[in-house]
């Protein structure tokens, strides 16, 4: 599915650049240097949900975000982490083991202890977290329904062991002591065991999995799953429903995909989801393929508090090969250097004005040209390594352009030669309305006959020079002249667990991109709310007075997010104050309506 959901590396730009924490490793097949007490049993069920957070700002630097050992510190550790997201793995972990793990360390794996830092509540809500990395939870209302069929009778339908059919000593899988102390392996041998489970032998081992998955659920508090999310495809280049194509919900937490579903909207192009978590740390994104173009809701879907039931629509577009309404809107140039090259990262934002997905011709839909001495030429967004077709001496892009401001966005990363000075001239394929130029201040000076310098600005311990330019024409070269580049500085390349710049000196890619985002170079990317285009709608249907009420409430939480986000220190102040300024004057305009 070439234009698949975001495309995930296409909305964050691997913003997923996490503060890096020496030494942060998260495992347990090995003891700890020291023999550690028994952990304490907590005084109330952990907390997945309240785990989340914790794992985002403490493990998943090293961890990953799905805790596959694969985050962007991992490569600086020696030994290979574990995969907290393998059933196999996680099946033999006890509970109590892993929160000893995390609150006292194991040095000799480099793990730091954190108890010094985080409260035992806290390392309990992660041990949590831990357990659920592993667990679907399509697996989970499996284990539900099974659960309540084969067990309930006995166990109660809360677990407590208080069902009509309750033997005298029957075990409480809510208590916290014995659970805690018992690993996924033991559940099973204990179930295998028991004679009046006798009847339950035609269960399959996935059955007996997803059963005792379900059961741990009874001393870990999970997200509840009594969410519905309702919509309809709407064809808004026509303006009418557009039924019978099949839908995908994808879910995310932060900025990961962590489960999805697939129905058919109904020949009105209505469609329900049923079985959603509803917790207000995950996004919904509905996506519908139309005439073999995949598209995407223009705005994240959400449950605001107290509430199981929201809505988000989804427009779908016919097609043109008419050019007429495409533009760039935007143009963004990061400059930095090593001792051997200028490394650059250059961005075209195109944006569609129309009311149809522009297809272009023999699928062939944006040429452009990159500057002449580039070298080493990598695009973003391009899995596949199809996407971009070199022709003639540039290149062209063949993603449809769906309309809207920031449809598709070109990101090309390369280098130039280092010299003692150097002209780069950029090709500009279109009229640019705005184009923003980051330099890294090692010592360099830039000129341009079409640039002005605004400002410095400090981000994430490094120094950029910002300058911009307005109303660019087509086919007349950005001129970019660079010298003294003889007396370039570079920093040393930071050792340990963690680092992010090169070898050579200068920043990495993932870096600069990052830089961009947060300097408020491309858009307002929302890393707080995880879906980073806000397309504009492009369909002004009236709303109901209960649609009305419902997005006041959306908008409300999103602006509590995006305050908790900034005073986090996760968002540049010039994009929090842009995004917050757009979401009051909607919140502003829908309360005097």
């Amino acid at each position: 599915m070439r234009r698949h959901l975001f495309n995930v590396q296409r909305l964050t730009f691997n913003i997923s650049i996490w503060l890096v924490l020496g030494g942060l490793i998260f495992t347990v097949f090995s003891s700890p240097l020291l023999a550690a007490p028994p952990a304490q049993a907590p005084d109330t069920p952990p907390s997945v949900s309240g785990g989340r957070a914790l794992w985002t700002e403490n493990c998943q630097p090293c961890h990953g975000p799905t805790g596959q050992g694969d985050g962007p510190a991992s490569q600086n550790i020696p030994d290979p982490l574990p995969n907290f997201s393998d059933p196999k793995t996680a099946w033999q972990h006890i509970p109590a083991e892993n929160f000893n793990v995390i609150k006292n360390g194991r040095v000799e794996k480099l793990m730091p202890p954190w108890g010094n830092r985080l409260s035992d509540a806290q390392i309990w809500d992660l041990t949590a977290y831990v357990w659920n990395l592993s667990v679907k939870p399509a697996e989970l209302a499996a284990g539900e329904t099974l659960y309540t069929e084969k067990c309930a009778a006995c166990h109660g339908s809360s677990g407590s062991g208080d069902g009509p059919e309750a033997s005298a000593n029957m075990v409480s899988f809510t208590d916290l002591a014995v659970m805690t102390q018992r690993s996924q392996v033991e559940l099973q041998a204990n179930f295998k065991a028991g004679p009046e489970h006798a009847s339950l032998n035609t269960l399959s081992e996935q059955e007996i999995s997803q059963v005792l998955n379900y059961v741990r659920s009874f001393s870990f508090t999970v997200p509840q799953r009594d969410g519905i999310l309702k919509g309809q495809v709407i064809n808004a280049t026509t303006n009418k429903p557009q039924g019978n194509i099949p839908v995908t919900l994808r879910i995310f937490e932060g900025n990961n995909e962590v489960e999805h579903m697939t129905t058919q909207a109904d020949s009105t192009g209505n469609y329900t989801f049923e079985k959603l978590p509803t917790d207000h740390s995950i996004l919904y994104a509905v996506e519908g393929r139309y005439k073999d173009i995949s598209y995407l809701s223009d705005q994240p879907g959400l449950f605001t508090p107290d509430s199981t039931e929201t809505t988000l629509n989804l427009n779908v577009y016919e097609t043109t090969t008419s050019a007429e309404a495409i533009n760039v809107k935007q143009l963004h140039y990061l400059i930095s250097f090593t001792p051997d090259a200028v490394n650059v990262v250059q961005i075209f934002v195109v944006g569609n004005q129309g009311k149809h997905t522009y297809v272009g011709t023999n699928g062939q839909t944006f040429p452009f040209k990159l500057p002449q001495n580039a070298q080493n030429v990598i695009f973003e967004n391009d899995p596949t390594g199809m996407r971009f077709v070199e022709a003639d001496d540039g290149y062209v892009d063949t993603e449809p352009i769906t309309p809207g401001e920031d449809s598709v966005t070109i990101v090309a990363a390369y280098k130039v030669p280092l010299a003692d000075s150097l002209d780069i001239e950029v090709p500009l394929p279109a009229d640019i309305a705005s184009a923003n130029v980051l330099m890294q201040d090692q010592g360099a000076k830039l000129n341009s006959p079409q640039l002005q310098f605004v400002e410095k600005r400090e981000f994430q311990g490094d120094s950029f020079s910002i300058y911009n330019a307005a109303n660019l024409k087509k086919d007349q070269d950005l001129v970019l002249q660079l010298t003294d580049l003889n007396k370039l500085a570079f920093a040393a390349a930071p050792a340990g667990p963690g680092a992010v710049a090169t070898a050579s000196g200068g920043l990495n890619q993932d870096h600069l991109r990052w830089t961009i985002v947060g300097l408020g170079g491309v858009m307002i990317l929302l890393v707080a709310l995880g879906y980073p285009y806000l397309r504009p709608q492009l369909t002004h249907q009236p709303a109901t007075e209960e649609d009305s009420s419902m997005r006041r409430q959306k908008l409300l939480l999103l602006l509590a997010r995006l305050d908790k986000a900034f005073e986090a220190g996760e968002l540049d102040k010039r994009i929090y104050h842009r995004a917050r300024a757009k979401y009051k004057a909607e919140l502003m305009q829908l309360m005097e309506g």
